[in-house]
């Protein structure tokens, strides 16, 4: 797996979901960290850099935007910009090369360059950290411990059309936990252990997070005179992540494609961090492969967000896959997620669509024999499908 460090600078912000107006709602929340956010965040500074080298602007491969504009002036700009665009791509190769790598919307292209998976890390060790998966909880009563829910087949009940197995743990009230694990012990929970909470030291504290959210106030400007607007004072949520700590970022990408290292906008206000080139990851799992093939079930774990239309796994795409037959027996899928953003090219806000978070879980049965050369995490993009890294363990 090939990785990116990435270490910010200062605090970030991660937009929620919910709109904003100052003078309406008075704290712009942070929402989810989503993949999406860091593969256009290195795509960005990989065509900058591009259109600085060759003496583009990056404003010439942005559809032109009308105040109050009617669809038929969206249509427009849109030939315009896309006539433009490939008549730049008939004299420069290299221009055509890239535009087909990040995925250019107004031509269609599909994206070559992909981010995988964004996870916390500490520098210089870069060990993954990955969201507690949702059927591990903790018993509801003072030392708790951790436990695993478990499928009980002679329990079921109909959820979504479909008979699926009341799933328990072996004290009667649960509640969830919230947190981290290491990917050491991703490892051991995808064998059948139960992971253990991570315990991040910062400053002589144990912290289950390894961030804090932090609270700027701000008030709105007018736009032409960038004078402050009356009765407009709010609040926004950053997010700061502690001291020597980052994100590791799984993507693949042609090799024809250096990414960025060095001084990289990541988030809402294009916030400042660091980038650099770390060692691949190697995920060897394939005895797990073969204890799977033997207990002829798995579960499958999202770690990072996934949308599927709906919050059920795809049971078609995953059989095409895996080369089996499957059968749903329990889910996890957890509360659901939005994710948006914006299109640059077509300088417009992308439709936000109903996610299913990282940490879900289904559990199947099967019949046949998963590949034993399949390669994870597994990976699932198409048109109304985004599973971008998915792992099977045992049950």
């Amino acid at each position: 797996m090939r990785r990116l460090f990435i270490e910010p600078i200062d605090v970030l912000m991660f937009r929620s979901e919910r709109p904003f107006t100052a003078r309406e709602v008075h704290v712009a929340k942070t929402g989810v960290i989503s993949p999406l956010t860091f593969e256009g965040a290195i795509k960005s500074k990989i065509f900058s850099e591009f259109c600085k080298r060759k003496g583009y602007s990056s404003r010439d491969f942005q559809r032109s935007k009308k105040r109050n504009e009617s669809p038929e002036d969206f249509k427009k700009a849109k030939e315009e910009l896309v006539k433009f665009v490939k008549q730049q791509m008939e004299k420069d190769d290299e221009l055509k090369n890239l535009l087909k790598v990040i995925d250019y919307s107004p031509l269609k292209f599909p994206s070559k360059l992909n981010v995988l998976g964004v996870f916390f890390a500490k520098k210089g060790e870069f060990m993954e950290y990955f969201p507690i998966p949702n059927d591990v909880v903790r018993e509801d009563r003072e030392s708790g411990k951790i436990v695993k829910l478990q499928p009980k087949e002679n329990f079921q009940f109909k959820w979504m059309n479909k008979k699926v197995y009341v799933s328990m743990a072996g004290y009667s009230q649960v509640k969830n936990v919230e947190g981290f694990m290491s990917f050491n012990d991703l490892i051991n929970y995808l064998n059948g252990g139960c992971p253990k909470l991570a315990k991040i030291k910062y400053k002589n504290k144990e912290l289950n997070k390894p961030y804090f959210k932090e609270i700027r106030s701000g008030i709105e400007l007018e736009k032409d005179r960038k004078r402050t607007v009356e009765g407009a004072l709010y609040a926004a949520e950053f997010l700061r992540v502690i001291e020597n700590w980052g994100f590791v970022v799984w993507y693949d990408s042609p090799d024809s494609i250096s990414l960025p290292e060095g001084l990289i906008k990541l988030g809402g206000e294009s916030r400042g961090a660091i980038s650099q080139t770390i060692e691949d990851r190697r995920v060897d799992l394939t005895n797990l492969i073969k204890g799977i093939n033997k207990d002829k079930k798995f579960k499958l774990y999202l770690a990072t967000p996934s949308y599927f239309n709906g919050c059920i796994s795809p049971k078609n795409k995953l059989e095409e896959v895996l080369g089996i037959e499957l059968e749903l027996v329990a889910a996890f899928p957890g509360k659901p997620i939005y994710i948006g953003g914006y299109d640059f090219a077509l300088n417009k806000e992308k439709p936000l669509r109903r996610w299913v978070n990282a940490g879900a879980v289904y559990y199947y049965k099967f019949k046949g024999e998963v590949r034993e050369d399949l390669s994870l995490p597994i990976k699932i993009l198409d048109k109304n499908l985004d599973m971008r890294c998915a792992f099977i363990g045992r049950w």
